[in-house]
């Protein structure tokens, strides 16, 4: 994309996240990162030694600089004030995953983006991944039949210094709406809105509030069910991350984490390894064989604020908004709410 004007973008939150949006900002022309809107120590250490200008709030920063956006990159439960106090002045906000910390914080988030006219981009940033764009189409086409169910897996063994802020141990910063929301994102976006969800869980690895592992079903609208085990205290080589390369503080295994079954064939995901029989074979005594489906690289972090670039000059809605935001964290939060219930709950449209 070709920018022909500045854009000013602040970013509110300068963790892991933030910074790994600074580093797509500092990639793309005419775009001026104005300040960082943070209070801690850490946040003052970075600003000072990378020569960035710090404010403690946002009104100040809007007071001093000209700012055209706000990146959210808060932890969840800070969500919700942050997006408010942005879109009350005016300003477009990406918010980083999820949207809120509940359904009617979201809710609150999108009455207000419309009472002043502002834009609401929310960071599933895998929408801009070719793999998912590719996987969409493989599915649109039925290169493998009818799509009637789907396994994954996500499994990571985090760091005990990742647990030490006291708001990590808590559920609303568990693996489920960390993580797996990612992948609830990018399954309503290939498959179709969840309709069922079923779960259980455990917390007695770290002994948090959150969850240590969690396994899930799905029954989706069109039919199809799937299921995804999910733990960030267990060791593997399975999530999209190292399959991917995506983060770059992780190995790159480049093991597929997602199995996508189909009536004619099957699709090993984020590689796209697609298995069908051979010689137009279509039951199980026939060979099967596989081919592997070529996708461009690109970083979808650099994509994504791209796309709010011109979401901010009015060129294009939000690839994801806060309805379809606040659909993937009602899925998300009813995970957790069916692992405590111990009961199917129904996804309420």
């Amino acid at each position: 994309m070709q920018n022909n004007q500045m854009t000013n973008l602040a970013i509110m939150g300068i963790g892991n996240i933030g910074k790994r949006h600074l580093m797509a900002i500092n990639t793309i022309e005419n775009l001026n990162l104005c300040g960082i809107v943070d209070y801690t120590e850490e946040a003052r250490s970075f600003c000072y030694d990378n020569k960035i200008s710090l404010f403690d709030d946002l009104n100040e920063l809007k007071k001093s600089t000209k700012v055209d956006g706000v990146i959210i990159s808060t932890p969840t439960i800070m969500h919700h004030e942050n997006a408010i106090s942005a879109l009350n002045l005016g300003l477009d906000v990406l918010i980083e995953k999820p949207i809120s910390a509940t359904s009617h914080e979201a809710e609150q988030i999108e009455n207000i983006a419309q009472l002043n006219n502002c834009s609401v981009l929310v960071g599933h940033q895998r929408r801009f991944n070719p793999i998912i764009l590719k996987t969409k189409e493989i599915i649109r086409k039925k290169k493998i039949g009818k799509v009637i169910g789907l396994s994954g897996i996500w499994a990571l063994r985090k760091d005990q210094d990742y647990f030490l802020p006291g708001w990590r141990k808590k559920v609303s910063a568990g693996p489920v709406i960390t993580n797996l929301i990612h992948d609830i994102d990018y399954l309503r976006f290939i498959f179709g809105e969840i309709t069922e969800v079923s779960a259980f869980s455990s917390n007695n690895i770290n002994n948090f509030e959150k969850e240590d592992i969690i396994c899930t079903n799905f029954k989706f609208e069109r039919g199809l069910i799937g299921n995804f085990l999910i733990s960030d205290s267990g060791t593997s080589p399975w999530s999209w991350e190292t399959g991917t390369g995506e983060n770059i503080h992780l190995p790159h295994l480049k093991e597929n984490n997602l199995r996508i079954v189909g009536t004619k064939g099957s699709l090993e995901f984020p590689n796209l390894k697609l298995w069908s029989y051979k010689n137009e074979g279509d039951n199980w005594k026939n060979e099967l064989e596989s081919i592997n489906y070529s996708f461009e690289e690109v970083d979808p972090y650099i994509s994504q604020i791209n796309h709010f670039i011109d979401v901010i000059n009015k060129k294009v809605d939000p690839i994801t908004n806060a309805l379809d935001a606040k659909r993937t964290l009602k899925v998300a939060l009813a995970i957790l709410e069916s692992a405590k219930l111990n009961s199917i709950i129904k996804i309420q449209s």
